[in-house]
């Protein structure tokens, strides 16, 4: 290959670094690069530091935990988190204001739902599967005479339609205060879910002896009778302190729920009725019946009710049923005493009302059958924790196949 002088045209033999002919280099040359300022390039580096610090913030706001809080309601990725107090799945109760009496104690439960926000199917299973922990817990109760008290959220048998529930407890005197669920989730996010709570006063009105007559069972049925007319509020508490006098004859509660609680005189003869007592006042809260004997002469039924009601020490003696719940009711027996009856409790209601689980603390002696559960609402676990099964023909007739808690019950 031929090279040429590219300044004077003049041939050039291979590897030449000068033209012989012109004396010139015939190297290229080279522009020398400016210097750059020291400033300039801390600039730079600067600049460069700052690009690499916005891309880690980006990042790091992409991936880092978050947390989510809300009144009632939380959105969280293709979940809807609510609480409610009822079995609606889809209205959240972001706030519950309940009626109380003074001396009242209460447990109602705070239900989570989770739903798909884009077809509103339950959603649990998926969402639980993502939870590391849950928990609940009251806040802001420093000054109050008597605090809320949760249970930790758990499944209930009583309430198969929701995941968890945590059960509150309360009374008449609670003050107002707030509920705080907190899920902790496995990728580090933490979501609270919250309710608040207040106790709204019950106006109570007592009925005694001394002011209204009550002796006979003529004269308390047609006190009950006059009542509603008398008092209008649909949630005032209505207490009859009944005299410790034997009825001869039985009452109805039928217009609106009242409470029946006996008394004893100086020789301890209790309040006694020897007529059936019957409780049907139709959407009523629960009636109480307390410290009343209930004495039969083998036929009839001593207690019973198509709506809700408790007894508590009280005694069933000699009657072909002690007690029946029946329709829709929902009914509880506490530190009772059922003997000698064909049936001492029966359970043969339909409904899907639950209020209570406890049957404790009751003796059942001498019975044909001491308790048969033909229908009962729910599939909650009844607890005779206490119960003593004593000298009955048959213990327990349980055709419905009732969950049953017998683990602290004496059989003799």
């Amino acid at each position: 290959m031929e090279y040429k002088c590219p300044h004077c045209g003049a041939d050039l033999p291979e590897n030449a670094v000068f033209c012989p002919h012109c004396a010139k280099d015939i190297h290229p040359r080279k522009a020398a690069k400016k210097p750059v300022p020291l400033l300039k390039k801390l600039l730079l580096a600067l600049l460069a530091l700052a690009v690499l610090a916005a891309v880690g913030f980006g990042l790091w706001a992409v991936f880092a935990p978050r947390t989510y809080d809300g009144y009632g309601e939380v959105r969280y990725g293709n979940y809807q988190l609510l609480l409610t107090q009822s079995v609606d799945r889809y209205t959240p109760v972001p706030e519950l204001t309940i009626p109380g009496e003074p001396e009242g104690q209460y447990r109602v439960p705070s239900r989570l739902f989770v739903n798909d926000t884009h077809n509103g199917v339950d959603a649990s299973e998926a969402f639980l599967a993502e939870v590391v922990e849950v928990t609940a817990a009251f806040t802001g109760q420093e000054d109050s005479p008597s605090p809320f008290v949760c249970s930790q959220p758990a499944y209930n048998e009583g309430a198969p339609e929701c995941p968890l529930i945590s059960l509150i407890d309360f009374t008449g005197q609670s003050a107002p205060a707030e509920l705080v669920w907190t899920f902790h989730m496995k990728n580090g996010d933490t979501i609270s879910l919250r309710q608040t709570y207040e106790v709204i006063p019950i106006p109570v009105y007592d009925y005694y002896p001394e002011d209204y007559p009550m002796d006979t069972a003529e004269e308390l049925q047609a006190l009950i009778n006059a009542i509603p007319d008398q008092v209008t509020d649909p949630v005032a508490v209505i207490n009859l302190h009944l005299p410790p006098v034997t009825y001869a004859d039985g009452i109805t509660i039928q217009s609106r729920s009242m409470n029946l609680y006996g008394s004893a005189d100086e020789a301890r003869r209790r309040t006694t009725f020897t007529g059936p007592v019957q409780v049907v006042a139709p959407n009523s809260e629960i009636a109480y019946l307390q410290d009343i004997d209930f004495v039969g002469h083998g036929s009839g039924t001593g207690l019973s009710g198509s709506a809700p009601f408790r007894a508590t020490n009280c005694t069933f003696t000699g009657w072909d049923t002690g007690v029946l719940a029946y329709s829709t009711s929902w009914a509880n027996v506490i530190g009772c005493t059922f003997r000698n009856n064909g049936i001492g409790f029966q359970f043969d209601s339909t409904g899907e009302y639950a209020n209570h689980s406890m049957y404790n603390d009751n003796l059942f002696e001498g019975n044909d059958v001491a308790v048969q559960l033909d229908n009962v609402p729910t599939d909650v676990a009844l607890d005779f924790e206490g119960s003593v099964f004593r000298a009955n023909a048959q213990s327990i007739l349980n055709p419905c196949d009732q969950p049953l808690d017998l683990s602290q019950v004496t059989f003799e």
